[in-house]
């Protein structure tokens, strides 16, 4: 196991490498979509290059029905992180981002869903179930969030403490859509796509933590961390009854 999320891990860096090259080569305003968001689902197809028979992604779209529920739960969690994250802006006197953005709304949406199912192809659809082959779910979930977060190897220019308060979040949302997706297997890809979309779509709008203010991304880490701890807490599998034995006599 240890080799393949090697393997998979060192692929995406270096395929996210290419990734920036090309986008500053085509140009392609990185606002709108930066094509880096596409390296772990690259990194899945060199798994599948390397151990073609027992590479699995669980990135099916139905049933419907859970997709729509398990997203509408994810949404909800998610809309919560984010008030929770303005309420203390707000009390603390802190500015939030509500600048004219170069793109409308719906065209920002689509990319980012797109951008997000590159991600959600290698983190949640791959890498998630593939250590839950030997890893309980919260264990598979915070190995998930640490090398998701350390993946952003950008955010640590910023310092140690906005770098400390991403990696607190990306383990934190990644406790949140593990125990999310623990019942709705075969629709991970769907249902941690529109998570990260929401994600990414509330952080851009109203936060500035792409300046490097580190108070933003302290705040959200936080909210985030009280979100995991809820939800993994909330959506935890009951224990299994013991039968009860007769003794003899």
């Amino acid at each position: 196991m240890f080799l393949r999320v090697t393997v998979f891990y060192v692929a995406t860096l270096l395929l996210s490498g290419v990734m920036i090259a090309l986008q500053g080569g085509v140009g392609l305003d990185p606002d709108l979509l930066e094509l880096v968001q596409f390296a772990p689902a690259l990194g899945v197809g060199v798994m599948f290059l390397l151990f073609r028979r027992t590479t699995s992604v669980a990135a099916r779209f139905t049933p419907a029905a859970v997709v729509a529920r398990k997203s509408a739960l994810v949404v909800g969690i998610v809309a919560a992180a984010i008030a929770v994250s303005v309420l203390v802006h707000v009390i603390a006197g802190q500015p939030l981002h509500f600048d004219e953005q170069k793109y409308p709304f719906w065209a920002l949406t689509l990319t980012m869903l797109i951008g997000s199912a590159g991600e959600e192809l290698g983190w949640r659809a791959y890498l998630q179930p593939y250590l839950q082959t030997r890893y309980g779910v919260l264990r598979s979930s915070l190995t998930v969030g640490v090398l998701w977060g350390v993946w952003h190897v950008g955010g640590f220019a910023n310092g140690p403490v906005f770098m400390g308060a991403f990696l607190l979040m990306t383990i934190s949302l990644s406790v949140v859509l593990g125990a999310v997706l623990q019942t709705a297997r075969g629709t991970n890809l769907a249902i941690a796509t529109v998570a990260h979309t929401a994600v990414n779509l509330a952080m851009f709008a109203l936060f500035d933590e792409e300046t490097g203010h580190a108070f933003p991304m302290v705040v959200m880490g936080l909210a985030w961390a009280a979100a995991a701890v809820v939800t993994h807490r909330a959506l935890r599998p009951a224990p299994v009854a013991r039968p009860l034995t007769t003794l003899p006599g």
